[in-house]
């Protein structure tokens, strides 16, 4: 192993396993500060450490702004009004409704309403007895928050997109092979029985697809706040596109196989345009297959495809009906979509 691969391995692995040493390094940092600017409840700073730091950095940036105002408005809400209610369990039940309903006016999120109602609670109990308490929770909360974002974002931020490339590629393959699968069935006449296995196929096809599109949306995440990720900012929109792609060819290939299995159930299905279709499908295949190959080097006009140039057009005497048979049938698929939920 090479000296570049051995840098490369070590520098995945620590990024990887960011979530595993960032929060303890964090929350260390942020308690010897707390603890320098002269709080006496450091523990909140490295608290908010733990919550704060998320598998991406918008993540951790939502939350350590959700964390930071909910303790503000808890913080003071609580001050202003406690001192009036004294400590009960019905003073607490009335400030953590008004926390609540000033939470909803401003229309804020759930994980804000959590922050200010936990503020509210706590600042009611401690304050009476640690003065300082109110004033220590705002700042440590800063503090907590402005440590886990800074080294997250400067210390081997998260990087998904490794993982988008391999879901993504992997799906090509998945779909290059069921390609291949459904031109065999097509040659062999697209049985009742093989079309439910297509069908329970393609289902899985469509999963694999939606964590391809999960992982990706993770990875364009990850490098918003990437401040050293420009090149691979281009690199993942153009994987994006590379999905896209993909996405549209799933789309174009489970009509084809409701289409397929419509068209054997007639009178009109014969030896030779099982023979066409599969021809045509066993070569769509191969196209993607050698799509695939190429797919880390892949612009789109750099690929210059080996097997032969598709050609698939209608046949001259239909080639004029081609239009319209395309909308009857989009037409009839939609009524019998709805008649089917409305049986």
């Amino acid at each position: 192993m090479g000296k570049i691969e051995m840098k490369l391995q070590i520098k995945s692995f620590i990024q990887d396993t960011g979530l595993i040493w960032k929060t303890p390094l964090a929350a260390a940092l942020s308690w010897e500060l707390a603890k320098r600017v002269g709080s006496n409840h450091p523990y909140l700073a490295p608290l908010t450490v733990i919550l704060c730091i998320q598998i991406t950095v918008s993540k951790s940036i939502q939350f350590a702004w959700q964390r930071v105002y909910g303790t503000i408005v808890g913080v003071a809400l609580t001050s202003i009004l406690a001192p009036y209610l004294g400590l009960t369990g019905w003073s607490i039940g009335l400030m953590i409704l008004l926390g609540s309903v000033i939470v909803k006016l401003l229309r804020l999120d759930n994980v804000v309403m959590s922050q200010v109602t936990l503020s509210v609670l706590l600042v009611m109990y401690f304050q009476s007895e640690m003065p300082t308490y109110p004033f220590d929770r705002i700042r440590d909360t800063v503090i907590g928050a402005a440590i886990a974002l800074l080294i997250h974002i400067l210390l081997f931020p998260p990087d998904s997109v490794r993982k988008a490339k391999n879901h993504m590629s992997n799906f090509a393959d998945h779909l290059t092979m069921y390609f291949f699968k459904t031109a065999q069935w097509v040659e062999a006449g697209c049985s009742l029985m093989e079309s439910r296995d297509m069908k329970n196929e393609i289902q899985q096809l469509f999963q694999e697809l939606h964590q391809a599109t999960t992982e990706m949306d993770k990875a364009n995440q990850s490098l918003i706040y990437n401040l050293f990720a420009s090149e691979k900012r281009v690199t993942l929109k153009r994987k994006t596109q590379h999905l896209q792609q993909l996405r549209l060819c799933f789309a174009n290939l489970s009509d084809m196989i409701r289409i397929f299995t419509e068209w054997s159930e007639s009178k009109h299905w014969t030896a030779e345009d099982q023979k066409i279709w599969a021809d045509h499908l066993f070569t769509i295949a191969l196209h993607v297959k050698e799509w695939n190959s190429h797919l880390d080097n892949l612009t789109n006009s750099n690929l210059t495809f080996s097997t032969p140039v598709l050609n698939i057009k209608a046949p001259f005497t239909l080639e004029k009906y081609q239009y319209p048979l395309a909308l009857y049938n989009n037409a009839n698929q939609i009524i019998q979509d709805f008649q089917k939920f409305s049986n």
